[in-house]
């Protein structure tokens, strides 16, 4: 089988296993409590009177007060920059200087307290342990939660006067130091103001001669004004570039529209004008024109073979090669096309009809397109050097800006220092920084002791360590004490619970148990007890149900340690499973410490050991009746020195395999499993293990040990019967009345 580990149970205690842990250790949670209470409650009644005397103070100079009436926040500022004014901004830093040794000293010397050194810093102790000092939160509705600027000072004190008079003293300190560092804080701020003014001076100085020397070598008055000019020029020649090139566009295409309407290309267009201008090409191209137009008459009335016509036609070319070679000389070369063009234009007599037209429009437009070009480029050249020069300013503006801002903050500081000055020397001469007392120091009111609260506390605290220490105790005892435990521990089946020790009332649970109390009980009264003749019935009900997977007819009873009260509960089984009318055999298989011969009144001269010793040849078995019931019983025998040799012999197997043909079952009781090795040996030759835990009194270690030797050793243990369970002695109080008196 598989073994058994002790896994803590996780889950969370449920309020009856607190209040059952409560109850189990009651006795050390009240050692405890009254314990603490012992101690506690005198300690309470013997505290001396402690009485605590108060004063409140405005810790804001009057100096301040005033100008901040004068809504003058610049004064503030002032003062906040160069008269140290963080003493009395930071409160923390003022809260702990006024407990300080330094002025508590002074206290003791105001107090007329004389002594060594040693003796003034053992009183100095003193008066901090007893001195408190905190800053006042206002409580109002409006401002909940806000701190004032009102300290409030207590000392505490076991006289009522000493604590008003050792309160007056620490007023007067208070004042006197506070005077003292007001006058010291201002003088400082005078005299550092009174260094820095001739170099705050010469500082202002120079930052002015930068500014000059920068203006004179740029030529500048302001570089930021001079860049938005320039930007602005730029603006404008680029407004004025964008109508060039519009006035531009417009003329090229005039240009080139009258180009298409004489059926010129540009080259020869451009040709044409100069051509023109040539008196000599004129008279060709004019004789040309008249060559042509006759050509064009006489080919309308004549064919090509026309003598006139073929004499007109040389003429043409004759007079056409004249005036290209005038062309060529003009221009320096024939342009593409031009003879195909200049034939067009003949035919067409538009050349000599529109020549004065052509030649004014075509010269102004190349004019103007020669002027916008020329105006364009001049500008594109302007932008260009603006643009040069334009970036150079951005050096030279942030120089100037930096000198400029430089230079307004040295005056800006020159001019804080000589107010600050002027504000310090009228603070100085007016005098007045005494801080104002809201509160002054009152007879001392006892606070102390409380008795009640005291003892109501003690009661608190005992409970606390009371419930504290049972639970540690709770946590270091490995002991189980209700049969959930032992489920939560192993992993084995719960067979059932007997109870444990009732309680004695006038009719019902009259009967101690020889398990469950110190005083002995007889057998008879031990089985007819109805709780425990119940409680076994239902035991041996789920011994069926288990024998229903597989058959047994020998059952071992043992347990983890001696005292669980086994060999009862086998007698007490034994006797049940007669009342079910079947044959069953006990036998004694303790031969270390026999005791159901004693239990039963029987003899115990011839048994197991005589049997497995060969003393005999065969068992001894003795007939026992109880309550109406027989069983039969094999008892130990005589006593032997190595029981674990003759358990060992095949004998003893041999046995239990006869007597199982003629019982219904056989039951075996045997020692302790822990600390010997009997009961493992004989959980071999059986059908089945039942192990029996008494509560209260067996550990969980204890307990898996055992377990997991038997299941290590492959015996079938059946499951676990835990004994003198409380809870099975409650439940059957609760229904008395099903329970049935049997005569004894």
């Amino acid at each position: 089988m598989k073994q058994i580990e002790w896994e803590e149970n996780s889950s969370d205690l449920g309020y009856g296993q607190l209040l059952g842990i409560l109850w189990r250790r009651r006795f050390w949670i009240g050692g405890v409590f009254l314990g603490v209470l012992a101690v506690a409650i005198p300690l309470a009644l013997m505290k001396q009177p402690l009485y605590m005397s108060q004063m409140q103070l405005l810790i804001e100079s009057n100096y301040q007060t005033k100008d901040s009436t004068r809504g003058n926040d610049n004064n503030q500022y002032l003062e906040e920059e160069f008269a140290d004014s963080s003493i009395e901004i930071d409160y923390p830093t003022q809260l702990k200087l006024m407990r300080s040794s330094y002025l508590l000293k002074k206290v003791v010397k105001k107090l007329g307290v004389e002594g060594s050194d040693a003796e003034i810093a053992e009183i100095v102790e003193q008066l901090k342990s007893s001195l408190s000092v905190y800053q006042v939160i206002d409580e109002s509705e409006d401002n909940k939660g806000t701190e004032t600027k009102i300290i409030e000072v207590a000392y505490v004190s076991q006289d009522y006067n000493d604590s008003k008079k050792i309160l007056e003293a620490i007023e007067q300190v208070y004042i006197e130091y506070n005077v003292e560092q007001q006058e010291k804080r201002l003088r400082d701020g005078l005299a550092f103001i009174a260094k820095q003014i001739p170099a705050a001076q010469q500082e202002v100085a120079a930052i002015e001669a930068k500014l000059t020397q920068l203006r004179s070598e740029n030529n500048l008055v302001s570089p930021q004004g001079e860049s938005e000019s320039i930007k602005a020029v730029l603006n404008n020649i680029q407004q004025e570039r964008a109508t060039l090139k519009a006035e531009q566009k417009q003329t090229q295409g005039n240009y080139r529209q009258l180009q298409q309407e004489l059926g010129l290309s540009a080259e020869n267009s451009v040709a044409m004008t100069r051509l023109n201008q040539s008196s000599q090409y004129q008279s060709l191209l004019n004789k040309l024109q008249q060559i042509e137009i006759e050509l064009a008459d006489k080919q309308a009335r004549f064919t090509d073979d026309n003598p006139v016509v073929k004499d007109l036609l040389a003429q043409k070319n004759t007079q056409t090669t004249l005036l290209l070679q005038e062309v060529k000389k003009i221009l320096g070369a024939v342009p593409p096309n031009f003879a195909v063009q200049l034939q067009s234009l003949l035919r067409q007599g538009e050349l000599v009809n529109s020549k004065t037209n052509f030649i004014e429009t075509i010269t102004q437009s190349q004019a103007d397109l020669k002027g916008l070009e020329e105006r364009d480029r001049s500008l594109a050249q302007t932008e260009s050097e603006l643009r040069e020069k334009l970036t150079q300013f951005p050096a030279l503006i942030a120089r100037y800006d930096s000198l400029t801002q430089e230079a307004n903050l040295k005056k800006n500081a020159l001019q804080r220092l000589l107010a600050a000055k002027q504000e310090l020397e009228i603070a100085l001469s007016r005098g007045a920084y005494n801080w104002q007392v809201i509160e002054s120091p009152q007879l001392g009111v006892q606070i102390a002791p409380n008795t009640t609260k005291d003892i109501l506390l003690s009661l608190v605290v005992a409970s606390f360590l009371g419930g504290t220490t049972a639970f540690i105790k709770e946590s270091l005892d490995e002991q189980l004490y209700n049969s959930r435990q032992i489920q939560e521990k192993i992993a084995l089946p719960l067979l059932g619970s007997t109870p444990g020790l009732p309680l004695a009332k006038h009719d019902q649970f009259v009967v101690k148990l020889p398990f469950l109390s110190p005083k002995e009980s007889s057998v008879q009264e031990i089985i007819n007890w109805q709780p425990f003749r119940e409680s076994l019935d239902l035991i041996y009900e789920n011994l069926q149900r288990l024998g229903s997977g597989f058959a047994f007819k020998s059952l071992l009873l043992t347990s983890a340690v001696a005292g669980e009260g086994k060999s009862t509960l086998v007698l007490g089984l034994a006797f049940s499973i007669a009342r079910h009318q079947k044959r069953v055999l006990v036998i004694d298989a303790d031969l270390r410490c026999p005791s159901l011969h004693e239990k039963l009144g029987v003899e115990n001269n011839s048994g197991l050991s005589d049997l497995l010793q060969g003393t005999t040849a065969s068992l001894n078995i003795q007939q026992v009746t109880l309550a109406g019931e027989n069983i039969d019983l094999v008892t130990c025998g005589s006593r032997i020195t190595d029981p674990v040799k003759f358990l060992s012999s095949p004998k003893f197997k041999q046995s239990i395999d006869q007597l199982q043909a003629n019982y219904d079952l056989i039951l075996i009781d045997t020692p302790p499993v822990l600390g010997m090795v009997d009961a493992i040996k004989i959980s071999g030759y059986c059908g089945g293990t039942m192990i029996v835990s008494r509560l209260n009194q067996v550990k969980a270690t204890e307990l898996i040990e055992a377990t997991n030797l038997l299941c290590n050793s492959n015996s079938k243990v059946l499951g676990i019967v835990v004994n003198n369970s409380q809870d099975v002695t409650m439940r059957y109080q609760k229904q008395p009345q099903y329970l049935l008196s049997q005569p004894i």
